[in-house]
């Protein structure tokens, strides 16, 4: 799934070449509150560290000393963690967290539920085989908890697209759905040396982002076959002349 925001702060990064920050088999905690003080997740640090795991959290927004403390234990390597801001806005933000959270398998923290950080649990949190995050973006790989959920989940939005008559919101289903019935593909990339493997997922990694924009924007075929497919349409043009 990917998401469109990026890490909160770039102390966060874990390669500073590409100024991105990655992270594998992490524990997810899901809210739509605004986390400020130590307190709301020192039991979260605590726990997840002993597991070993590294710690992404998505909420309303991470400031303060909550902000600060995350920064020191990934800049002193005492725990990896990384954070984002939720996405969206308002019912539509409350909606995109409970798709994430139903795709990773952790309890949404819901504010109007009355579930505070605090007070959650090491087994409410999701777990994501991996996460990618830039300053725009995040992907989000993870181990579906429940394909039932995630069906019952995707045609609960196919019901809800097909009896809406606001353009707006089906635009925004239209973009929900996919996200939670799509897969993701890995590509992997060996080599005999560490340059040729280095070379190897610069190509990868080129041909990927060409196929990319060649699905969103179209292709012009090379060759010069555009040159053979005018050709037919030059009789028509002489016989009007």
């Amino acid at each position: 799934m990917e998401i469109d925001r990026g890490y909160i702060s770039p102390q966060f990064v874990t390669n500073p070449e590409k100024f991105i920050c990655e992270i594998e088999n992490a524990r997810v905690l899901i809210t739509d509150q605004k986390i400020s003080a130590i307190r709301d997740k020192i039991h979260l640090l605590e726990k997840t560290a002993q597991l070993g795991s590294p710690l992404f959290i998505i909420a309303e927004d991470v400031t303060g000393e909550a902000l600060a403390t995350l920064v020191v234990n990934k800049l002193r390597g005492i725990h990896n963690v990384a954070a984002i801001k939720a996405p969206g806005f308002g019912e539509r933000r409350k909606a995109l967290l409970q798709d994430i959270a139903i795709l990773t398998g952790a309890e949404f923290q819901a504010s109007d539920l009355g579930l505070l950080v605090e007070n959650t649990s090491v087994e409410q949190l999701g777990i994501a085989r991996k996460v990618i995050i830039t300053k725009d973006s995040t992907q989000l790989i993870a181990e579906a908890a429940s394909k039932d959920e995630i069906q019952a989940r995707v045609a609960q939005l196919m019901k809800e697209l097909a009896e809406t008559d606001s353009v707006y919101d089906s635009e925004k289903l239209a973009e929900r759905f996919p996200k939670l019935s799509g897969g993701v593909a890995v590509i992997k990339v060996g080599a005999a040396t560490e340059t040729e493997l280095e070379d190897s997922k610069l190509r990868f990694e080129d041909a990927k982002t060409a196929t990319f924009a060649a699905i969103e924007e179209g292709i012009v075929p090379g060759g010069a076959a555009e040159l053979v497919h005018l050709s037919t349409c030059v009789p028509a043009i002489e016989g009007e002349a």
